[in-house]
């Protein structure tokens, strides 16, 4: 029985090369897409110019983008033999991961290959917006004596220890169950949270539920949840607590945040994600109470290696050879996979 076709898209496999060459092409036949952009993409689906392929795989976060939102327009295009969208990366608010299922598709990510990076980066955040860790960069970088010994006098009455305040996490996935844990068991922090999915009691158990002195966002992108921290949800914040987003940019309003910040209400913000990413806001960039990052909460190389075998992994899972297909390992469409 001849092997399974897979669409490569992207670049070359960097760090698994043995199981890549041993596992990966023994059960598959490879071929590589060559377009550059959505409209020559779609035209070779059209043409069936790859054929039957079984299996789409992307094992690398900076390609791919060119092709745009794969939604109700591109999905119908590809073959009825694709059973797997195997992808690097946690997010996906890029794929309309239920026309996949409604498609027969799964659409697996790299889901637990970042999950210590994100939330060490969290971690990282929270000291700098409670501690003013930024603000005393921006000081000392300036090689002034003056600033430098004005902002020394500065700190200490303006910052606060984490421990004992209440951190509300928003969104209760396996990278905020760490970073929860982190916080309570490094920094002395109590945790209270909210979720689509209520936890279990003896998780609740472990959570304190009150007002948070800092929000903490672990949520996907849609279109429900786009805006979510509005200028209303901001207002209900209790004075002077804090913002910080490891998520999507777009789970904030940036002018909402903008303008919480320069009234005091919020005191310090700290951003992984930016709402029109990689566009920086000018505003928040000038701000000393506001600590910034380049989208690189799960940026390690280890979660690299990891992402990219997991993707190669979870289109092996699913057996596309075989006419009862499996599942993968972390699918992300499985409610409307199985509802198809």
């Amino acid at each position: 029985m001849p092997k399974p076709t897979i669409l490569y898209i992207g670049e070359s496999i960097k760090y698994n090369q043995k199981f890549y060459e041993g596992e990966f092409l023994s059960r598959f036949n490879v071929i590589r897409s060559e377009e550059k952009d959505r409209v020559c993409f779609i035209d070779a689906l059209k043409t069936k110019k790859y054929g039957d392929f079984s299996a789409t795989h992307r094992p690398h976060f900076q390609t791919e983008g060119e092709m745009g939102q794969w939604d109700a327009k591109l999905i119908p295009l590809l073959p009825p033999s694709v059973r797997i969208f195997a992808r690097v990366g946690a997010g996906f608010n890029w794929a309309d991961t239920d026309v996949l299922g409604q498609h027969k598709i799964w659409y697996a990510n790299g889901a637990g290959a970042s999950d210590e990076e994100v939330s060490d980066t969290a971690l990282y955040m929270i000291l700098s917006i409670f501690r003013n860790f930024t603000r005393s960069q921006f000081a000392a970088r300036t090689t002034d004596p003056e600033i430098f010994n004005a902002t020394h006098k500065l700190i200490p009455t303006i910052s606060h220890n984490p421990r004992g305040h209440i951190l509300g996490i928003i969104g209760l996935g396996n990278i905020s169950k760490k970073f929860a844990y982190k916080a309570r068991t490094a920094l002395g922090m109590e945790i209270h949270y909210f979720d689509v999915v209520r936890a279990s009691v003896d998780e609740e158990h472990r959570l304190v539920a009150t007002v948070a002195d800092c929000i903490s966002l672990h949520t996907t992108l849609n279109a429900y949840i786009q805006d979510l921290i509005d200028a209303r949800a901001l207002a209900l914040m209790k004075p002077g607590s804090r913002v910080l987003n490891t998520a999507r940019g777009q789970v904030v309003n940036e002018d909402a945040l903008v303008a919480a910040l320069k009234s005091g209400h919020i005191s310090a913000a700290g951003l992984d994600v930016h709402y029109h990413e990689p566009q920086v806001a000018s505003e928040l960039a000038g701000m000393a109470n506001v600590t910034l990052t380049t989208h690189i909460g799960g940026g390690a190389l280890d979660a690299r290696i990891n992402f990219e075998l997991n993707a190669m992994k979870n289109a092996l899972a699913v057996r596309p050879d075989r006419e009862s297909i499996g599942e993968p390992l972390t699918p992300v469409n499985a409610k409307a996979f199985n509802a198809a």
